[in-house]
């Protein structure tokens, strides 16, 4: 009699309790109605959705494949033109005229560009989880890039360091989300077989936006005067007044334009995605990707100890990765004292080449996996960076016409150039693949949301890491200030090797179509080489 009165006021909660306490009174029947209850009070509550359960590419179309490459291309427009080349020169100018020295223009760039990364860091996995749930991505990656090209011409046109730095912020989130939208769509435009080619494809393809980068550093400066040196207003050459951005103010509105042309065929790519929209309320899908997201955390914390590891990993070496990009070109113009023309072109010869062999890691992954990639790719870092830094030694010093000339090992910034290129290019080769092998299908989107909110982090502090032991050691010189600097970024990259090295090869079972979870015995299969 009690019973009766608690089945016909109650829900879960009440079953739950005369379970609980008479358990002599629970039948098949009943317990399959407690599941059934409890799981759909897990799983359906009133405005938690599911993920959307869109089926892998079962085929390669290479026209598709070539059209989606295209915004890898045009997102490398932002990469290098302004994070690379101008952000930083633009910066250090704009805040001399602005009244500020060197030092602090400096610091401040790379506060804002740690400010942009960390929320960068907070919303990527939250986007990550919205684009599980919603099946389609490309609209977004559209939305999201032309928000990036026009946020990128309005950094100089609006006159202000301080305000451009802000406009910066904005422009580098809506850049770095598109890319996450875009990335997360790979299972779905390839079968398994050839996502690492295609990846390393998209990669190696990316750098023709690089290659337009670097021609705009030889072509701007002969349509708009060369920009003022920043050593030249340090000593007293140059008054702040004085101070001319030329070419350095024209290279955000030409990334912009040229970011444009080369994002138009990505909107002719085709996506396995759900059929149709769905038409969920805005603030139902809102708490499903925060629902959805906590799962996910919770699911690699205590169940995919593998990607805990490629995180912790991820973080260190991203950190390396992300500071290189950003500081590459000041390390050459200013840590070797090239000109700006013979910079950009260390720096051309060193991407095409870098091209090259870039593209054949694509296929080497695809045979071996991506743990035997991250040793190549750690290999081809370390030798890199060594090379950087003897290339600033001094192997001769003379006087000419009252004026000391220093010679250093600057042939060696090609190779470095050029092996950096190549390392760069492969680490994101190898963290697409170890992705798609750690994570289930139907949760792309969020752990490259995580992958990116581990890299984040570390290049949210690597450029202010750098530019702190740059003008720290600033009194030993600057290029020894450099060169200590850039040797910090060694360390951060073995460290983070270290972590990916002990995730087990599951490559074989990848490759057979079985995706995570891998079973106990699946998984006893496929210990480390």
């Amino acid at each position: 009699m009690p019973f009766s009165f608690f089945f016909s006021i109650s829900r879960n909660e009440f079953i739950f309790r005369k379970n609980d306490y008479y358990p002599f009174l629970k039948g098949s029947g009943e317990q399959e109605t407690v599941k059934e209850k409890n799981r759909s009070r897990e799983t359906n509550d009133n405005s938690v959705l599911e993920l959307a359960r869109v089926g892998e590419a079962k085929s390669t179309d290479k026209k598709n494949i070539f059209l989606w490459a295209f915004y890898d291309a045009a997102d490398t427009i932002f990469a290098m033109a302004i994070v690379s080349i101008a952000l930083y020169q633009w910066g250090e100018l704009a805040g001399m005229k602005a009244g500020m020295s060197f030092n602090r223009a400096h610091i401040l760039v790379s506060t804002f560009l740690m400010i942009s990364n960390l929320l960068v860091a907070i919303l990527l996995p939250i986007l990550g989880a919205h684009a599980d749930i919603i099946g389609k991505r490309k609209r977004t990656v559209i939305l999201l890039g032309t928000t990036t090209i026009i946020l990128t011409a309005l950094i100089p046109l609006s006159n202000r360091f301080l305000l451009g730095l802000i406009i910066f912020t904005i422009a580098n989130i809506a850049y770095q989300a598109a890319n996450l939208y875009y990335e997360s769509m790979l299972p779905f435009i390839c079968d398994t077989k050839r996502r690492a080619k295609v990846s390393a494809f998209g990669v190696a393809f990316g750098y023709i936006g690089t290659i337009f980068a670097v021609i705009l550093v030889f072509v701007l400066p002969m349509l708009f005067g060369d920009a003022t040196k920043a050593d030249d207003v340090i000593n007293g050459l140059v008054t702040r007044e004085n101070i001319q951005l030329n070419w350095v103010y024209w290279m955000f509105i030409f990334a912009a334009l040229f970011y444009l042309l080369l994002a138009i065929p990505f909107l002719w790519t085709r996506e396995k995605s759900l059929d149709s929209e769905r038409k969920e309320p805005f603030r139902q899908k809102l708490r499903s990707t925060f629902v959805q997201l906590k799962r996910t955390i919770k699911e690699i914390f205590t169940k995919n100890r593998e990607m805990l590891l490629f995180l912790m990993g991820w973080l260190l070496i991203n950190d390396a990765v992300g500071t290189g990009i950003a500081i590459l070109v000041d390390y050459l113009r200013e840590g070797l004292g090239m000109e700006e023309t013979i910079a950009g072109a260390t720096l051309f010869i060193g991407i095409i080449i870098g091209i090259l062999f870039l593209y054949s890691m694509g296929p080497i992954i695809d045979k071996r996996g991506p743990r035997f990639g991250i040793i190549i790719t750690a290999v081809a870092w370390v030798v890199g960076i060594c090379l950087a830094i003897i290339a600033g030694v001094t192997y001769k010093v003379e006087i000419v016409d009252h004026t000391v000339v220093l010679h250093k090992l600057q042939i060696l910034a090609y190779f470095a150039s050029a092996i950096l290129s190549f390392g760069m290019g492969a680490i994101w080769v190898v963290g697409r693949q170890y992705i798609l092998e750690l994570a289930p299908t139907e949760k792309i989107g969020q752990y490259l949301g995580l992958k990116k909110i581990s890299g984040k982090v570390s290049t949210a502090f690597g450029p202010l890491v750098f530019s702190s032991i740059l003008a720290a050691t600033m009194r030993f010189g600057k290029t020894v200030a450099y060169q200590l600097a850039i040797t910090s970024l060694i360390g951060f990259f073995i460290i983070g090797f270290i972590f990916i090295i002990f995730i087990k090869n599951y490559h074989p079972l990848y490759l057979q179509g079985k995706r995570y979870p891998y079973s106990e015995k699946e998984m006893g299969e496929s210990s480390p080489e």
